[in-house]
């Protein structure tokens, strides 16, 4: 069973587009295929002094959503992984390490 990654990208106007990202042999990789399109989303916007909201409300407004497919019958999202709790778990980790690396 192969599992896709596919990305939907919201544009000015609300259109929007979808772009395959990977294919992969397991959920494990599939996730994790997901969390690093996430991530290189939320540190190309990280600057000294950003918020975690500011961060997160980015990542709701331009940034790459995640969607997890398996290969089959089902053509609906595969459970097991939720883009906006990922990503707003990252923006609390990701702006609280870089308060803590200004103040050393």
């Amino acid at each position: 069973m192969k599992y896709f990654v596919e990305g939907l990208t919201k544009v000015h106007g609300g259109e929007g587009y979808v772009r395959r990202i990977g294919e992969c042999e397991t959920l494990e990789g599939a996730i994790r295929t997901s969390q690093q399109v996430i991530d290189e989303f939320l540190i190309g916007r990280l600057q000294d002094g950003t918020t975690p909201t500011n961060l997160f409300t980015q990542y709701q407004n331009f940034g790459e959503v995640p969607f997890i497919f398996v290969d089959g019958d089902d053509t609906i999202n595969v459970a097991g992984f939720n883009h906006f709790n990922y990503a707003m778990t990252r923006c609390f980790a990701l702006c609280t390490r870089s308060e803590t690396e200004d103040v050393a």
